[in-house]
């Protein structure tokens, strides 16, 4: 009953089946720009772009607050391979597409 009242999951429900993040259900998106120089660590997107690497929050979590989801996902990138190499993050709403915060680093 509880589910009904609130649009919020956790778990995937766009069809994709993912387990752990979703590009269309994850409340909180993270995009790490990088600094000049580090294009070997951006991604393969359409048409063999290379593009800047784009985090999703756990989908167990999309029931927690945007503030608490940022710190999170935030702390998991200072022990990434990315840390010291970006020159900002930004985190957006995955519903929303509006910016939730950006860090300058």
């Amino acid at each position: 009953m509880e589910e009904n009242a609130s649009n919020i999951s956790k778990k995937c429900n766009c069809g994709a089946n993912n387990k752990i993040t979703c590009p269309n259900c994850s409340e909180i998106k993270m995009v790490i720009l990088l600094k000049n120089g580090y294009s070997h660590l951006k991604l393969t997107g359409n048409k063999g772009r290379k593009v800047n690497p784009v985090w999703y929050n756990h989908l167990s979590k999309n029931r927690k607050n945007a503030n608490t989801l940022v710190n999170a996902m935030y702390r998991r990138f200072k022990d990434s391979a990315y840390s010291g190499k970006a020159n900002k993050v930004n985190f957006y709403s995955n519903t929303t597409g509006e910016l939730i915060t950006s860090i300058s680093l």
